[in-house]
């Protein structure tokens, strides 16, 4: 998320699928590498980085906490980071009792290598998140992204943005969407973005377009009722425009109109559906600063997906928020909401309406110590394929909250205790629905140059 003091973008990448906000706290669930309470989607366990929308007029800035971080290299200049965290999961299946539980060790390198230019700017990232669990292997993961990101200034009112990147991650249980397996599905994404942006004085506009190839990996026996990774396996195309005017240095409102393709790789799945679907969606908002570290953007609209073969379409109310709010000095908040039409993994739901809602925040409470924490509401409402007998709409339901501290030695190195609590419900518990709740408590190492 990118949020400037006079002309704010706030960063929506929806080719890649997640929400990324600007977070301080970071702990390992399972597969799953969370920076936030607030960030409960299907990849959440992916090494996170701010990834620009093409929309935006710029990549995405780091969010560094002190002047004495960066190396100079020449003409850029290089962030290093690796977090070490260790701790305990009472619940590592994210299964009804009686629960496995497990110590684990997460090690989450990062590279970011940002240009220092006047013009123009690149950014090339490398990140990783290796999780380990002594009493269940199964759930160790090895994860990593790559990606290249900049943008190009043709003048002073207009500029063309790029990325391109390669995402592995691995589905975490007791997240939506997942099918209950000994050991998770794996799945790499190759995201590629164009963008396109011009100003005429308070008028602008921001043309993008985006596809993202996806291979899915299964390391175990899923259930019956999941699809196996060959006949999940697809392209996403996206096409959107976003049209705007600046009311005001504090106030811009917009329309933000789209399509999107969804082509699978096998035409006929194992269930032998087909599931190739082309969709639209149109949004309007409004970007407010509240001042010189607050902003928030809003917007409400429509969704819509259809299905050519199966004749079926599905539609859903959609709105968003996101920003940063500081307006008192020692507590930052970080508000996310989001609705969205995603692909569903079960053979018996043709999709799922996926929605987020959540807040975390950090607070200083006396140099060097900070508060942090969170909490989110995630709902994941299926849509049953049609004609299949004996198949109910359901709807399941994630809960999680965290609290920690952390103690800042410099810097460049912090130091503390979180504890993480989560559930999951559903309404349709025996076709396959969640039912648990989890603990965790872990101790988070930073070191950061």
């Amino acid at each position: 998320m990118t949020i400037r003091a006079s002309r704010v973008q706030l960063i929506w990448s929806p080719v890649v699928g997640w929400v990324l906000m600007s977070c301080a706290i970071s702990v390992a669930h399972a597969q799953v590498d969370t920076p936030s309470p607030a960030r409960q989607t299907l990849d959440q366990q992916t090494p996170q980085l701010d990834l620009p929308d093409p929309t935006t007029s710029a990549p995405a800035a780091r969010n560094d906490s002190g002047s004495e971080l960066g190396i100079s290299v020449g003409a850029f200049t290089l962030f290093p980071e690796i977090s070490l965290i260790t701790g305990y999961d009472d619940n590592v299946f994210a299964t009804p009792a009686p629960a496995t539980g497990s110590p684990f060790i997460l090690v989450r390198p990062q590279l970011e290598l940002r240009s220092d230019w006047v013009r123009h700017q690149l950014r090339l990232q490398a990140a990783g998140g290796f999780g380990f669990y002594p009493a269940a292997s199964t759930q160790n993961y090895q994860n990593y992204l790559l990606q290249a990101d900049g943008k190009l200034d043709i003048r002073y009112d207009m500029s063309a943005t790029g990325l391109i990147a390669f995402r592995r991650s691995t589905e975490a249980l007791g997240t939506p969407n997942v099918s209950f397996a000994q050991a998770p599905t794996v799945a790499d994404s190759l995201p590629v973005e164009l963008g396109f942006n011009q100003r005429f004085n308070r008028l602008f506009y921001q043309l993008a377009a985006s596809a993202t190839k996806y291979w899915y990996y299964d390391y175990s026996t899923i259930t019956s009722l999941g699809l196996p990774s060959a006949s999940r396996n697809r392209t996403e195309y996206e096409e959107k425009v976003r049209i705007g005017y600046e009311v005001s240095e504090r106030l811009s409102l917009f329309i933000a109109p789209g399509i999107n393709q969804r082509v699978y790789a096998d035409t006929v799945n194992i269930a032998g559906q087909q599931r190739d679907s082309t969709g639209w969606n149109v949004n309007a908002g409004a970007t407010l600063v509240l001042g010189p570290k607050s902003a928030l953007e809003g917007s409400v609209g429509m969704a819509s997906q259809s299905y050519t073969t199966a004749g079926t379409t599905t539609s859903a109310f959609t709105f968003s928020l996101a920003g940063t709010w500081n307006g008192y000095e020692p507590l930052t908040l970080r508000p996310s909401i989001n609705r969205t039409i995603n692909e569903s993994a079960l053979t018996n739901y043709e999709n799922y309406v996926s929605t987020v809602a959540g807040i975390d925040f950090t607070y200083d409470i006396h140099y060097p110590w900070r508060a942090v924490g969170g909490v989110s509401y995630n709902q994941a409402d299926y849509t049953p394929v049609p004609g299949l007998a004996g198949v109910n709409p359901r709807t399941d339901y994630f809960i999680k909250a965290s609290i920690g501290l952390l103690y800042e030695v410099r810097p460049q190195y912090s130091i503390g205790p979180l504890y993480e609590y989560s559930q999951g419900s559903s309404t349709d518990v025996p076709a396959g629905g969640p039912q648990f709740t989890r603990n965790m408590f872990s101790i988070r190492l930073v070191a950061k140059r």
